[in-house]
């Protein structure tokens, strides 16, 4: 099916464009279960199928939205996977095959990699690098170059044949730029050179020459001589460093017999071996340790996404996966394909034989992801046989930026990217000018910078210091409006709304430094999240958690959570280790210390808890975040704060991945490498209060009202170091895109890309120079396009006294050095159909040094500092704990009432019943019930409650009769209450009872409880003081309902018949009080 290629520019609505495809095309017929269709993120996936929804039933297509959920949208590699796990079998894969996360590859590889490089292979390799200057500037891995080798392999699907060929290509390659002819042995080599140093070190210290310069030369062949007779060797880079010195001009003549035998080296084939030597080392490492890893894989039931890809990709050509996808493939989408690499774009190119519909979206323009395999010349070919690009696929206007800004890049980037048609690359822009405010002024700003002396030029640093400083006053003077994306009214820029954009993460961390110099704050994703005091203050007391006996966790914790001097902690550190030494210290060193206290508190309830538990713990239980937000940045250090939480449930997910335990212990010695790998990524801090800071490459698909395009001046980046994919012939062959191709590796022998040497100037001419010279300006002339696409409103591209060589080599084919900019002018060198555009030119003077002005800090708006695990009383008085927290006073008054004669009863247990029994009756028992009545009720509680009671029927009766008759002749009650409930707060306490027996009467409100306690007269008066409380609560409740007196409280003794007045008052409820829980 031929393909249907859609060139969507920057800021051209390309993802309305997929939306309106997918739409028509499920209009005409497509099955939404047919439709595969592959994006760059997940977030882009979502958007999408959204969107269509949407659409779908905006026409009314309520079907389609629904059944929409059926299509694969996605990503390459999730696409992968259902694909595999559906034809498994065909695969040769288990349909629940593990697919390794790419943070564990790593792991993984680094495992294999291990099995291969014995000691003595290291020892040799290690040598070899020290040789070739890997150590030259700093410690550099060499196993970096090998996982290149094997990272490109395997996402070019090369087999092992291949390496081995490219790993012999790749050195007969490069052998042929260097110099024959030198048969002496290597030892008189270092012998005549040794001997060559000491004469001219001698001849110089005793010549008449006494500049720095041949000091400073003296100083260093002293060096040199000093290590060669200690090693008996220097190392390759060493014999060019002498090659290369330059004394004062009168000791010229006394070092050209040196230098010219120092440059002797490159004709001794013991250079040329080395070099041989380290690169088939490195091949054959890397297929080692493919092999190794391979098998790895293999006997865990492991792939990961290369496999995937690879597994795919050969799957396709099954017979049988071949004729299920032909019937049921209506639609192959490919978002972003000029990102892709070149196995997923053989990939897709065997999905679309199967498709009816062929649909490729995206921008050559934006290729620049090189270092991740993609390959422009493969897009360009399939462009090619496709026929190009139609007319009517080709998307013409500019939705995002304002028109000055369109016909700059216009202008810049059809010269620029000649020979493809202008119709794909200049775009006609929406935003005309048309309703822009006066304020708005110029889109294209040039800022250009200098320094307001004489001296010699400032450093780089200078030029950052510069932007950072100009950006604070472009914010400060509102002098500029813009419309952010979404927004329908104009106002002045936020520092959120600027993004500066850099060549390297370096680049972005020292920019980030100015503008914190310059008072701005700035949003940027960078390493270093365990160097941050935040980190350092969590991680602390995590350590402390885990190992009680860790004092320098101790010590950071006393140093950041409560801001003690170093010098106290010092001091009183030791004086411990004294008390220890004299075996007078009592405990360990500050467990006293309050905070150190509640880490010991914690660390009995974190023994069954995950490292993610105990992190959010700590986090909660210590306030740890209102400790950090004191220290100023509170956005990004409650940022990092999250970063540290997220990465703590990464390292449990890879547990759970790889099948391993999951440990406090192992998260930390997680987190360690992570940090050691540079990969501890701080939170973004991203808000409208800070600046965007971030790398050209990771702008792509974004954009902001002002891009200040930075690193302007940056040298070409074309070197022929390190490893490149070299096709054997000038086309290609669609049907088999991955063949003709091979892996080319080049070592610097001496270890510095920017040192001229004779190697380097015979490379500079070489043809492959030229290619790559010609691939490097391609690839930066896509960057630049991709960052000057990033602007809304206003794109600012700042200069100095260096040249905007960068900006030059795009605009004038490749020559640096023909300007660009004017800095006296504000007229550019850029139109478009007859439009002359015009810059707003701004000339900055500024010292060498830029004071230091502190951000401004907003205040954080935080709820009140917790009170921790305090005392409170619970909800409801439970009267039977001992400490239910209720002051009360009671007293006996000294009569006793009795009614009748003590009831006759058994044991405890059976007093218990007996006294239910009665008081069962007492509640039922009422004085106009028939005879006949209360005989039947008294006969029946005997039977359900007591059917073995000394109690008879005729003695309830008669004592129901008694206490009836006394009731009436002591108070002659005018009104009777059985089983009233009672509640009542007190303070804030609810107290729920039930009174057996209340009583209205001309005294007052009587209330009288029944009790079963069947002791003696002297227990009776102890039973009754310890209902004290009992009945100030329910006098209180009483007296609050009716609005009457309580006149009397007895405590009614059933199996006594006979009553105990109590006289009991009930204090006040305490504002506090000790509680037994603790909340």
């Amino acid at each position: 099916m031929p393909i249907k290629i859609i060139s969507a520019g920057a800021g051209s609505g390309k993802t309305y464009r997929l939306t309106s495809e997918l739409v028509q095309l499920l209009k005409s017929g497509v099955r939404a279960n047919g439709i595969i269709a592959t994006t760059f993120t997940q977030k882009a996936a979502a958007e999408l199928q959204e969107r269509v929804r949407v659409r779908l039933l905006q026409d009314g297509l309520t079907q389609q939205a629904d059944e929409i959920n059926n299509a694969l949208i996605g990503t390459v590699h999730g696409l992968g996977v259902k694909l595999l796990r559906r034809f498994a079998y065909e695969a040769g894969v288990s349909p629940q095959v593990d697919i390794i996360a790419d943070e564990d590859q790593q792991v993984m590889f680094n495992q294999a990699l291990a099995m291969v490089l014995p000691e003595e292979r290291v020892t040799e390799i290690e040598h070899l690098a020290d040789k070739l200057g890997f150590s030259k500037k700093g410690y550099t891995d060499w196993r970096k170059e090998v996982k290149t080798i094997t990272d490109i392999a395997r996402a070019n699907d090369f087999s092992e044949a291949v390496l081995l060929d490219s790993r012999n290509r790749s050195y007969q390659s490069f052998s042929a730029f260097l110099e024959k002819g030198a048969d002496t042995p290597l030892s008189t080599m270092h012998e005549r050179l040794a001997a060559l140093l000491a004469e001219t070190i001698d001849s110089l210290q005793n010549g008449e020459d006494h500049t720095l310069k041949t000091k400073t030369v003296v100083d260093t062949l002293r060096q040199l001589l000093r290590e060669l007779r200690l090693r008996d060797e220097l190392h390759w880079h060493q014999w060019m460093k002498i090659a290369k010195i330059e004394p004062g001009a009168k000791s010229r003549d006394d070092v050209a017999l040196l230098k010219e035998w120092a440059l002797q080296h490159e004709k001794h084939p013991a250079f040329h071996s080395d070099i041989q030597a380290f690169i088939y080392h490195l091949f054959d490492v890397a297929i080692d340790a493919l092999r190794e890893y391979e098998q790895y894989k293999k006997r865990r039931g492991l792939i990961d996404y290369t496999d995937m890809e690879t597994l795919v990709y050969r799957l396709l050509d099954h017979p049988d996966v071949h004729a299920v996808l032909s019937e049921e493939l209506d639609l192959l989408m490919v978002d972003e394909f000029q990102d892709t690499s070149p196995l997923q774009l053989a990939l897709f190119l065997r999905l679309s034989r199967f498709a009816r519909h062929a649909v490729w979206v995206g921008d050559p323009k934006q290729s620049i992801y090189g270092f991740r395999g993609a390959e422009p010349r493969l897009m360009q070919a399939i462009i090619d046989h496709a026929g190009g690009i139609k007319p009517e696929d080709i998307q013409q206007f500019s939705w995002r930026s304002r028109q000055d800004i369109v016909y700059t890049t216009n202008a810049i980037f059809s010269k620029a990217f000649a020979p493809t048609p202008v119709e794909q690359i200049a775009l006609t822009p929406k935003r005309t000018g048309e309703g822009e405010p006066l304020q708005a002024g110029k889109a294209l700003v040039h800022w250009h910078f200098e320094v307001d002396d004489d001296g010699k030029p400032p450093a780089q640093s200078w030029i950052i210091d510069c932007i950072a400083t100009s950006l604070r006053q472009w914010l400060d003077n509102g002098t500029a409006w813009v419309l952010p994306k979404g927004e329908k009214e104009w106002r002045r820029p936020r520092p959120g709304d600027v993004a500066i954009l850099c060549r390297s993460n370096a680049g972005c961390q020292a920019m980030a430094n100015a503008l914190h110099r310059a008072g701005l704050k700035a949003a940027l994703s960078r390493t270093g999240l365990l160097l941050t005091a935040e980190a350092k203050l969590t991680l602390a007391c995590l350590k402390y958690l885990l190992n009680y006996y860790d004092s320098l966790a101790v010590a950071e914790i006393i140093l950041l959570a409560q801001g003690t001097p170093i010098e106290d902690i010092v001091e009183d550190r030791m004086e411990y280790l004294a008390q220890v030494e004299n075996k007078t210290a009592k405990g360990r060193w500050a467990e006293s210390n309050a905070f150190i206290s509640r880490l010991n508190h914690l660390r009995a309830q974190v023994v069954e808890l995950s490292a993610t538990e105990i992190l959010n713990l700590l986090l909660e239980t210590l306030d740890l975040r209102r400790i950090i937000a004191a220290w100023g940045n509170a956005e990004q250090r409650l940022d990092n704060v999250e970063m540290l939480r997220h990465l703590a449930h990464q390292y449990e997910e890879a547990c759970n991945r790889l099948h391993s335990a999951s440990t406090l212990g192992g998260m930390l010695l997680w987190l360690n490498d992570l940090e050691n790998a540079k990969r501890d990524y701080q939170g973004w801090g991203e808000n409208p209060d800070a600046v965007n800071v971030l790398t050209y490459h990771k702008s792509k698909g974004l954009e902001w009202p002002a891009v200040i395009c930075s690193d302007l001046g940056d040298q070409l980046r074309a070197d022929l170091w390190g490893a490149e994919i070299v096709a054997d012939t000038a086309t290609i062959d669609l049907d088999n895109v991955l063949e003709g191709r091979w892996l080319r590796y080049w070592v610097n022998p001496y270890g510095d890309a920017n040192l001229i040497s004779p190697l380097s100037e015979r490379l500079d001419q070489s043809l492959e120079q030229a290619l790559k010279t010609r691939q490097s300006l391609q690839e930066e002339a896509r960057l630049l396009y991709v960052g000057i696409t990033r602007a809304r409103d206003y794109l600012i591209l700042p200069s100095a006294y260096k040249p905007t060589r960068w900006l030059n080599r795009v605009w004038h084919d490749g020559n640096e050095d023909l300007p660009t900019l004017d800095s006296h002018s504000s007229e550019s060198p850029w139109h478009w159909d007859g439009y002359f555009i015009d810059n707003e030119t701004e000339t900055y003077r500024y010292p060498r040094t830029f004071p230091y002005a502190t951000p401004e800090t907003p205040q954080i708006y935080y709820l009140e500092p917790r009170h921790g695990r305090l005392p409170h009383a619970p909800f409801q008085i439970d009267l039977h704990r001992r400490d239910h927290g209720v002051s009360w006073q009671a007293s006996l008054r000294a009569a006793t009432f009795a009614y009748a004669a003590p009831l006759p009863c058994g044991q405890v247990a059976e007093a218990y019943q007996d006294a239910k029994l009665v008081k069962a009756f007492l509640h039922a028992d009422h004085g106009d019930y028939p005879a006949e009545e209360r005989t039947a009720l008294a006969e029946g509680l005997i039977k359900n409650m007591a059917p073995d009671t000394p109690l008879n029927v005729e003695t309830l009766l008669k004592t129901g009769e008694e206490w009836r008759q006394w009731l009436q002749s002591r108070f002659a009650a005018s009104g009777v209450w059985r089983k009233y409930p009672l509640r009542y707060f007190h303070g804030a306490q609810l107290f729920d009872t039930i009174a057996d027996l209340v009583l209205d009467t001309a005294e007052g409100l009587v209330l009288i409880q029944h009790s079963s306690f069947a002791g003696d007269a002297k227990g009776r008066e102890k039973k009754a003081i310890e209902l004290g409380p009992w009945f100030s609560l329910s006098k209180a409740a009483l007296e609050a309902h009716f609005q009457r007196p309580v006149a009397h409280t007895l405590v009614h003794f059933v199996l006594a018949c006979s009553l105990t007045e109590v006289d009991c008052r009930l204090d006040p409820p305490a504002l506090h009080h000790v509680q037994l829980e603790l909340l």
